[in-house]
């Protein structure tokens, strides 16, 4: 779809975002991140006391997160949940615009060398929680190639740091929108023995299995426990914490390889693959429980 073929009302949404991100590309340039942070507080607070669709948005998730919290503490709890989300989106506009660096330590990362050693590729496997985009940026030190296989809006306002600095991505894009879903670039990079880079938490479409998440099923995407078994390579679960102003955490949670004969055992191999995934999303939220940022009904799914 070209842009002039947007209906009117995406296109208008599309200015005002772009509208708000200039003011606050503006504020960072003027004061820098805290400048920003100080800016994202009244902003933050007033959404979050007259929105109530923000309300609605983010209840599936902070009900089951905090569920013996009254109102008050849900309110503070999503406060908290959309201050920290915005301040990532300040975070990469900030590496973007001023160059600047984020501290932080990677654990595991001689393990995900090793594995990337071995030649059989590698599907790393992370989710939308914490500073995302912090893990990509430190795949640059990996001995391979890597890909994101994702939908890559051309036109979207919060633009990747890596497109707001003008430099060189460390991962190529594989466009999900593509044929077959991108799985056939997927699975020639695999088969090369490089990364492959997929996001396991939301299904847009594609086939899924049912897990236990935060104490009901949901459904999760099936791909990449589909696209690492097919190849042979193993799945690796890493996600990055916001840990302070400028530090971060990245960390390799778990890593298996899914394995079957047959049709049957494929499927069983999918859904332990997804309750293994799960598992470690539960945990990493155990530890971060504000650093969710799917702000939709993620058991409906």
């Amino acid at each position: 779809m070209t842009p002039a073929s947007r209906p009117l009302v995406d296109r208008l949404k599309i200015k005002l975002e772009a509208l708000g991100h200039g003011i606050f590309y503006l504020t960072l340039r003027l004061f820098g991140q805290l400048g920003a942070y100080l800016l994202l507080l009244p902003v933050i607070t007033v959404y979050a006391a007259t929105s109530r669709k923000i309300g609605r948005l983010t209840a599936p998730y902070l009900s089951r997160r905090f569920p013996a919290t009254g109102r008050p503490g849900r309110w503070l709890a999503m406060t908290r949940n959309l201050i920290a989300f915005g301040q990532v989106l300040v975070d990469r506009a900030w590496l973007g615009i001023s160059g600047g660096e984020l501290r932080g330590e990677f654990i595991g990362y001689h393990r995900l060398e090793e594995l990337v050693n071995r030649g059989k590729g590698v599907v790393l496997l992370t989710a939308h929680v914490g500073n995302w985009q912090t893990a990509l940026a430190r795949l640059d030190s990996l001995p391979t190639r890597v890909h994101a296989l994702m939908h890559y809006d051309q036109e979207a306002a919060a633009k990747h740091y890596f497109d707001l600095s003008g430099g060189k991505r460390p991962f190529e894009i594989i466009d999900s929108e593509g044929p077959w879903g991108g799985m056939i670039e997927a699975t020639a990079a695999l088969q090369r023995g490089e990364v492959v880079t997929i996001m396991g938490d939301r299904l847009v479409k594609g086939s899924a299995v049912a897990v236990e998440f935060l104490g009901d099923r949901t459904r999760i995407p099936e791909a990449a426990y589909f696209l690492a078994g097919s190849v042979g390579a193993p799945v690796v679960v890493m996600f990055a914490a916001k840990t302070g102003r400028r530090s971060y955490q990245l960390r390799v949670w778990d890593s298996w390889y899914p394995h079957w004969e047959n049709r049957e055992q494929r499927g069983e191999a999918c859904r332990n693959s997804g309750a293994r995934f799960a598992k470690n999303l539960q945990e990493y939220l155990d530890e971060y429980p504000h650093q969710w940022y799917n702000f939709y009904d993620f058991w409906q799914q």
